[in-house]
Formats: structure tokens, C-alpha cells, sequence
């Protein structure tokens, strides 16, 4: 973040340094242009927390990857009301993209 934005009535408990900044819009980026290479790919994906979903990668916008997924073992077909389950992950918090063929 650039200057900070606190008024008299408020402060500032937390503001990114310069260079981390800059480091996770890079993340951001490499992933975006990543991800927008492999839309209608089947895919699996693990985030920083550990989870991981399988499924094709349908979009990627503005730091978000939409991931249509599929079914895991022992759970039934995830499915909305009209359509298939689209899981909206943010790509700074991707660990692993791995194709699946």
C-alpha cells in the first residue's frame, strides 16, 4: 500500500510493506496469466491452508480462479440448483495447480 490513509479518528492496525506488496501482486499475476492458459483444463488445486478440490478451471478474473468442480471420493455429484458447483479460490492463496489428464 502507498501512504497511509489514517484521519484523527481512526488507525492504522495493519499496512502492507512496499516490497510484499509487490511480491504477491507478482503471485497474482504469474497465477492469472497461468490459470487464463488453462481454462476447460481439468485440474487439481491446493491452497495454503491445505485444501485441495479437483475440477476445470472455467475463468480467471481479477485474482480469482472459478473452478468448476467435481465430485470427490464418498460425496455425492456438488450441485447448485440449475447447474454446477463454481468455486471462486483467490489465486495469491495457490500453492499447487497440477494438470490432470
Amino acid at each position: 500500500m502507498s501512504e497511509s490513509t489514517s484521519t484523527p479518528s481512526s488507525r492504522v492496525v495493519y499496512q502492507a510493506n512496499q516490497p510484499m506488496l509487490q511480491s504477491v501482486q507478482s503471485v497474482r499475476n504469474m497465477l492469472h496469466h497461468t490459470a487464463r492458459q488453462h481454462v476447460g483444463k481439468k485440474v487439481q488445486v491446493q491452497n495454503i491452508d491445505g485444501q485441495v478440490w479437483e475440477g476445470v478451471i472455467i475463468s480467471a478474473d481479477r485474482g480469482i480462479l472459478y473452478l468448476q468442480v467435481t465430485p470427490m471420493h464418498g460425496y455425492p455429484e456438488p450441485r447448485a440448483l440449475f447447474g454446477p458447483t463454481i468455486l471462486p479460490l483467490v489465486l495469491y492463496e495457490l500453492l499447487v495447480i497440477t494438470l490432470l489428464m
